[in-house]
């Protein structure tokens, strides 16, 4: 029994360590293959468990043999060369001149997508692959997910007809709730939010009359505040904010009927969702942005913008930004809507002009109007005095908003 155990022990020492393999054993190694480690290990690994591995049988094998052996192994990496070579071929074909024969083997709208793809497009992504927190491979589809649920969710052109709310009711309502947005310090997704979750339930529940108009909209920047703030105003604030016009019980009462009314679904996308987007695609400075932002903003308060989509009044802010900041040379405007823009907007020029008109009418009119609280808003340092630019008096904008079907 000591004998056994004694040749066991030496067997196993042996196996693990090549380089004792001077000592003879006559033991059997174990059949078990392992291919990984068989690689990693050393060049006497490549036949274990095929043979007894023993000093005779090593000096009496025949050469021919084991040089049979290696040489079984490495065919598969020469055939795993070629491919790149094959690769690299059809691409070359693109660059040869259209006088070679060649080319009409390959179809001429692929050339033509091809090249417009690379030379007028540009990657704002490129950038930003390094940064796994961005996720710049997922951004594309990302935004054409968003698109598919602003289409799922859309706000009816004058969806009010034939209610006891009217227009004017609402735009005071959205006024004073960007008054409200401001005093609890939210973010800005918060005040979007609200005003979609007000437009998608009184499209659907008509029955709202005046007196319960303001509960709903407190009701729904309550519902806003939750789904976007990390630390959400308590609903007793909100009592309070309406000088106690409603109860604790009748605000949870009417979150309830929004919920249930809206099938639990808050997903709709933001205009300030795409806004970003748009600002990276046309290398907008922070001043281009604040000023889009504060369009968004004004365009929340007028019952005539509230059916278009987000992304499309997103597109419209930008390009008004873009158009009376730094270009009020006609020549240069031509220029504004870039093809990298509209590959990313997905928009053309001639898409966002109507908007675009709209919007401009509105800040043109901004200094007459009764709801000032965007305007007030924006006079402050932090938002770079947006309100009280002298380009939003402009020769410019003035024109903009006093087209009717000429090109801007």
């Amino acid at each position: 029994m000591a004998l056994r155990s004694r040749t066991a022990l030496t067997n196993i020492v042996n196996q693990e360590n090549v380089k004792n393999i001077k000592s003879s054993i006559n033991g059997v190694a174990g059949k078990t293959k392992r291919a990984a480690l068989g690689e990693i290990g050393n060049k006497v690994n490549t036949i274990r468990g095929v043979e007894s591995i023993d000093r005779p049988s090593l000096l009496l094998k025949d050469k021919k043999k084991v040089v049979a052996q290696k040489q079984a192994i490495k065919p598969p990496e020469k055939v795993a060369e070629k491919p790149p070579i094959q690769i690299v071929k059809p691409v070359i074909k693109f660059t040869v001149p259209h006088g070679n024969h060649e080319v009409p083997t390959i179809p001429k709208k692929e050339v033509e997508s091809f090249s417009s793809d690379l030379l007028a497009v540009e990657d704002i992504d490129e950038e930003d692959k390094g940064n796994p927190s961005l996720v710049s491979i997922y951004s594309n589809d990302i935004y054409e997910y968003l698109r598919t649920l602003e289409s799922k969710f859309p706000i009816a052109e004058g969806y009010l007809g034939g209610q006891e709310v009217t227009p004017k009711m609402r735009s005071v309502l959205i006024d004073w709730l960007v008054e409200v947005h401001q005093q609890f310090h939210l973010m800005q997704e918060t005040l979007y939010l609200t005003v979609a979750i007000i437009d998608r339930f009184l499209q659907t529940f008509h029955s709202i009359d005046r007196k319960r108009l303001q509960l709903v909209g407190v009701t729904a920047m309550f519902i806003a505040s939750k789904y976007e703030e990390m630390y959400s105003p308590d609903i007793n604030d909100f009592v309070y904010i309406t000088d106690n016009a409603y109860s604790k019980v009748e605000i949870l009462q009417m979150e309830m009927l929004i919920v249930k009314t809206l099938d639990y679904s808050f997903g709709r996308p933001l205009p300030l969702h795409f806004l970003r987007r748009y600002s990276k695609a046309g290398k907008a400075l922070p001043i281009h942005h604040t000023m889009a932002k504060y369009f968004l903003e004004q365009s929340l308060v007028y019952y005539e913008m509230c059916h278009y989509p987000p992304s499309l009044i997103a597109a419209a802010a930008i390009y008004l930004a873009f158009v009376i900041i730094g270009n009020d040379n006609e020549d240069e405007q031509k220029f504004v809507w870039t093809n990298t823009l509209a590959h990313y907007s997905t928009y053309t020029k001639d898409d966002v002009l109507p908007v675009v008109r709209e919007a401009a009418r509105i800040i043109v009119n901004a200094d007459k109007s009764k709801y000032q609280a965007v305007r007030k808003k924006y006079v402050q340092a932090k938002y770079m005095k947006i309100s009280t630019r002298p380009e939003l008096r402009s020769p410019t904008l003035i024109a903009i908003a006093t087209a009717n079907k000429k090109t801007v």
